[in-house]
């Protein structure tokens, strides 16, 4: 269920952001609508394409795979299902109070994964840090 969030001024001043195409940034905010309290997701492609794009002739895998290797967001698996974590997502926004608990799993200690589902090569990006500073 898309959930309603904030876009703070400083995301259209991010130069890190801002080298990715115009259809990636878009996405990323539309990521932010649809990750719960805790700023995760099922990473299903098509899925999030449907949401965020329904009309448009948007490549949401490769979209998703710059965000990742630029530190937007971290792709990761557990028991073999795939999710997205938004980085630094609690820092920039403020799910309301009656937002449900997530259910899904944390990151920790899963492997990245790459375009293709599988386990990524570690210059695939690196998972999210509170050291970092994104959008």
């Amino acid at each position: 269920m898309p959930r309603a969030r904030n876009i703070k001024p400083g995301f259209f001043a991010n130069e890190d952001l801002a080298e990715l195409p115009f259809e990636t940034r878009l996405l990323f905010i539309g990521l932010w609508t649809l990750a719960d309290r805790e700023g995760r997701m099922e990473d299903r492609p098509k899925r999030i394409k449907m949401a965020v794009f329904p009309g448009d002739d948007v490549n949401v895998e490769k979209s998703l795979v710059a965000l990742d290797k630029a530190g937007f967001i971290h792709r990761y698996t557990v028991s073999g299902e795939r999710f997205i974590e938004v980085c630094k997502f609690l820092q920039h926004q403020n799910p309301h109070h009656r937002e449900v608990p997530s259910t899904i799993p944390k990151p920790e200690a899963s492997p990245r994964l790459n375009g293709d589902g599988k386990s990524a090569k570690p210059e695939a990006g690196e998972p999210c840090s509170d050291t970092k500073p994104r959008a």
